[in-house]
């Protein structure tokens, strides 16, 4: 395979050597142009990990009108791009800029019909009655994309289901699979959450190019419907989950959205793993965002950073109560329910609560509730923000994450960096990232919060019970166990050599 960097690059924690990768990295949001939630976060700092490491990485997400192009300094590359949709030429153009700090190239796709528009894949609870032709627009362009600049990248790693289609385009598309140019381009498939599927009208297939082929209960068929992301599971040469744990989890049929069996057929393809963080971002002995500095060797300001907290919500500054968080979507699925019906016994508790996040009104409308009720137990603040958490995650002493399920999680990760003791779930990344507190575990340096395996009030009640009562009769084992948290090495560089090592995996085999 031909590449355009002779050099090698050596790893010497891991002894891997090998030849520059050429990467393309695609995704629906990318962070710092444009956010919803978790997969914005990894599609920046993936690639710029890579990137960094010696690798051509290059990124294509969407146009949407909320990315700043004088901010970003967005620059037309390719001032025309047509796609065949049905009888239709969709017609769009390409624009880039460099990576904020790298020389590492942006494309954004741009059709101003299809995502110039408020929200990226809906509007409140509605899905866009035309994201089936966004993102098989966005797919084929990103394919016509590389043909204009003549760059062929060794891998493509698509994200989740609106980039599901493109794997089954580099397979089954005609005018695809009939150019050589694309011939030895492998893909990976990233799950971030399974939950959301893309399953569209199949009329979706003939407009885009696709045979009928593709359309049956091994391809991309799901319970009638066209799955995006099926598509991605059925025909991308590996899958990648972001935790070894969920990786396992949605083979069964409990985690599995329907999918466990598509899953279990391609278990020797499917890996799990773990997101890591910026740590440069979220270092809290250098971040400008919180009241005062702070480090593992030198707790000092963590107490200011309390006292900026408690001053912020509204709640009383009592040093001695310890401020228990959450920052999250307000869902069921993260355990909102839980808190529901644990809160009257949490009200009870020697504690301050502080909830960050917004999502179905009546939990926005619960915690609402509480916070006039209880303001000096609980306080909540219904949006989210991104320097606010920088902020709560500082001054807090204990995050809760009662998650029904949790593909990887990145709060938690968060949190520890800044000494803030997880309480969770033991689900998917959870379970990988956070070791359970005993006694033993904190002396030997191995723990670094507290897991629970049920799913009730009142198991999270007296697992929040368990943390206060160590943070209380045990003050030396509390902040040993906080040094722990914060020494816990979750930097890309782990995770991104993984990501290398399932690469050349992939472009090891001649066949699927």
């Amino acid at each position: 395979m031909n590449r355009s960097v002779p050099a090698t690059v050596f790893y010497p924690l891991t002894g891997l050597t090998m030849e520059p990768l050429k990467i393309l990295f695609v995704a629906a949001e990318c962070q710092p142009f444009i956010k919803t939630g978790g997969l914005a976060d990894v599609a920046g700092a993936l690639p710029k990990t890579l990137h960094r490491l010696g690798h051509d990485v290059r990124i294509v997400v969407p146009r949407y009108s909320d990315i700043d192009g004088g901010k970003h300094r967005l620059l037309p590359m390719m001032p025309e791009m047509k796609v065949q949709y049905g009888p239709h030429l969709m017609e769009g153009s390409v624009l880039r800029c460099s990576f904020p700090g790298t020389q590492m190239p942006v494309y954004f796709i741009d059709e101003p019909n299809l995502f110039h528009r408020r929200g990226l894949y809906g509007q409140g609870r509605m899905d866009f009655a035309d994201n089936d032709r966004r993102f098989a627009f966005f797919s084929m362009a990103t394919l016509w994309m590389l043909k204009g600049l003549d760059w062929q990248p060794d891998i493509i790693q698509t994200n989740d289901w609106q980039t599901g289609l493109l794997p089954a385009l580099l397979r089954n598309h005609p005018e695809v699979t009939a150019d050589s140019f694309y011939e030895s381009m492998r893909t990976v498939f990233a799950l971030h959450n399974i939950a959301y599927q893309g399953n569209m009208d199949k009329a979706v297939l003939p407009a885009i190019g696709l045979p009928w082929d593709v359309f049956t209960h091994e391809g991309m068929e799901f319970y009638g419907k066209a799955s995006y992301l099926k598509s991605g599971l059925v025909y991308s040469d590996a899958l990648v989950t972001v935790s070894p744990t969920y990786s396992r989890e949605i083979q069964q049929e409990e985690f599995g959205a329907g999918l466990h069996n598509t899953f279990r057929q391609r278990a020797l393809d499917l890996h799990g793993i773990l997101n890591g963080i910026d740590v440069d971002e979220w270092d809290p002995g250098n971040d400008k965002i919180i009241e005062k500095p702070f480090s593992a060797d030198n707790l000092e300001g963590k107490a200011a950073c309390k006292e900026a907290l408690q001053e912020f919500a509204g709640l009383p500054r009592r040093p001695d109560l310890p401020v228990v968080v959450m920052i999250s979507r307000l869902i069921t699925n993260k355990g909102l329910d839980l808190v529901i019906n644990a809160m009257d016994d949490m009200l009870k508790m020697d504690a301050q609560f502080y909830i960050l996040g917004s999502g179905e009104e009546e939990y926005e409308e619960a915690l609402r509730n509480v916070a006039v009720n209880h303001p000096d137990k609980f306080a909540a603040h219904i949006e989210y923000e991104h320097k606010l958490m920088h902020r709560i995650l500082a001054g807090a002493d204990i995050l809760l994450m009662p998650s029904a399920y949790e593909p990887c999680g990145l709060t938690q990760l968060y949190a520890m960096r800044y000494g803030t003791i997880p309480i969770a779930r033991e689900t998917g990344g959870l379970a990988d990232t956070i070791f359970h507190a005993t006694e033993p575990a904190i002396t030997s340096g191995r723990a670094s919060g507290f897991l629970f395996k049920g799913y009730t009030g009142d198991i999270l009640r007296d697992s929040i019970a368990e943390a206060l009562a160590l943070k209380k009769n045990s003050p030396k084992l509390w902040a040993n166990l906080v040094q722990n948290a914060m020494r816990q090495d979750f930097s890309w560089d782990r995770s991104a050599r993984e990501y290398l090592r399932l690469y050349e995996e992939v472009l090891g085999r001649k066949e699927r």
